[in-house]
């Protein structure tokens, strides 16, 4: 693979969103508001939020507030699968029960087609392709998916969610040599994720909501009403929403909540007769089986974008320095193009960046309120949250109307399910977890074991987690 170019400030995805259009202004707050909602954050979980809060109640006042611009953080930097996450359906069912596992995945899956339904709806274009996925197993020493989840499936009548394929039908989606079988997923869309973040940010103006970028909250006041307060003005708002990812760590009641992780991406030149050769000629995604999956997509010009394969922790809430910006992760990332398809060696990679991860020890959202009710947060999205917010958007919209109904009442709604440990423990926690796994991957691909260190350090991560539950009141 050739070199990767230094890992930029921006996705490739914001990048190119922007410059396709900028959209309307939304300059930084200055002085001071009033709204009945005030959403802190604009990514995908605050813009689904606003547009969840015009839908039922268009009379609210919606004010959004945005430290850079919608889009900037995790919400444009990530692969782009708008996902039913069928594949963690044994994972779900551990932690919520099988019946609260088994509608929660119920309600994502349902928001892939309700999203192709919104597309129409405001004409928006996000580079949308519902052509589902190819969870491939790329050497016999990758696993197959769990007996636990196909039971699960086939006792809901959910079946036909996941199909097991030879390697044949694996290959016929895109050539590798690697391919030795896998599972496809039907009902999964990708999306240009920045794009789709600018189009709710558009359709949210054209609703009346007032968007203020560059205007990062300082603190929130307590009272009645509430007060957002940030470097040159304030919004006093009944309810206040927080949805601002892996930046709520500095907030000191989120601080044991979840783990902040870095995901790095590259994206090549533009290989139209490339892709011919491996015959990809479809917009299906692909995800190999390892623990630490690389996952790639076409782009709407004929490139390949690829992530994974290792992982990056920031200590704290500390987002400056090699965290976001390591040339070790991204070429990682790079280098598994080339191993899934050896014929694309030397293929030129056009930019690398980063995505802060909010990552629970259960690896499932939270959406709580305050006591008093007008403070609310949805966090912990995982690196699942692209159709995670979508269905987020609704949940805390129905919190903040104090509606009593089908999104109030899921299974995620409530604290943490569990805490991660405290800083100076967790970053040395954390990243030794990611070498076991990486390094564990990459053992087993050149055809040795993961050994005892490394099993062992997933074994008491994964006991762990399994234990988690939600602390009492």
């Amino acid at each position: 693979m050739s070199d990767v170019p230094p890992v930029g400030p921006r996705s490739w995805w914001l990048e190119e969103a922007l410059r396709d259009d900028p959209g309307a202004a939304c300059p930084p707050l200055a002085g001071e508001e009033a709204a009945d909602v005030c959403v802190v954050g604009g990514g995908f979980a605050g813009l689904w939020t606003a547009y969840e809060l015009t839908e039922r109640a268009p009379s609210l006042q919606v004010v959004v507030l945005e430290a850079d611009v919608c889009g900037a953080g995790g919400s444009g930097a990530n692969g782009g699968f708008f996902s039913p996450s069928w594949t963690l359906l044994a994972a779900l069912c551990h932690t919520f029960g099988e019946e609260g596992g088994v509608r929660y995945a119920t309600a994502l899956a349902d928001q892939v087609g309700e999203l192709g339904e919104w597309v129409a709806r405001h004409d928006a274009r996000i580079d949308f392709h519902q052509e589902g996925i190819l969870c491939a197993r790329a050497g016999e020493w990758q696993a197959r998916d769990g007996e636990e989840t196909v039971r699960l499936l086939a006792s809901h009548c959910l079946e036909d969610r996941l199909v097991e394929v030879d390697a044949a039908a694996a290959r016929s989606v895109a050539d590798s040599p690697r391919f030795v079988g896998g599972l496809t997923m039907p009902d999964l869309a990708t999306v240009q994720p920045a794009k789709l973040a600018r189009e709710l940010r558009r359709v949210l103006l054209e609703r009346g909501v007032r968007i203020h970028e560059g205007t990062p909250m300082t603190r929130i006041d307590a009272g009645a009403p509430r007060c957002v307060a940030t470097a040159a003005g304030r919004v006093a708002a009944t309810d206040v929403v927080l949805t601002t990812g892996a930046w709520a760590v500095r907030q000191p009641h989120f601080r044991r909540a979840f783990a902040v992780c870095v995901d790095f991406m590259v994206v090549t030149e533009p290989i139209p007769e490339r892709l011919q050769e491996i015959g990809w000629r479809t917009h299906t995604g692909i995800a190999d089986s390892r623990e630490l999956s690389f996952y790639l997509r076409r782009t709407e010009d004929d490139r390949i974008a690829i992530g994974g394969g290792a992982i990056g922790a920031a200590y704290g809430g500390r987002f400056g320095g090699r965290a976001l910006t390591s040339p070790r992760l991204a070429a990682v990332a790079a280098r598994g193009l080339s191993w899934l398809f050896p014929c694309l060696e030397g293929v030129r990679i056009d930019a690398a960046w980063s995505g802060p991860m909010d990552m629970t020890p259960a690896s499932v959202p939270f959406f709580e309120s305050s006591l008093d009710g007008h403070l609310h947060a949805g966090l912990g999205f995982s690196g699942h949250g692209l159709t995670a917010t979508k269905l987020g958007g609704k949940t805390l919209a129905s919190l903040v109307l104090h509606e009593d109904d089908e999104w109030s009442r899921l299974p995620v709604v409530g604290p943490p399910f569990a805490y991660v440990p405290p800083e100076p423990v967790r970053w040395p926690l954390v990243w030794s977890v990611a070498w076991a796994n990486e390094s564990g991957d990459l053992a087993r691909e050149r055809g040795g074991s993961r050994g005892f260190v490394r099993s062992a350090v997933v074994r008491a991560f994964d006991a762990y987690a399994s234990r988690t539950h939600r602390p009492q009141s």
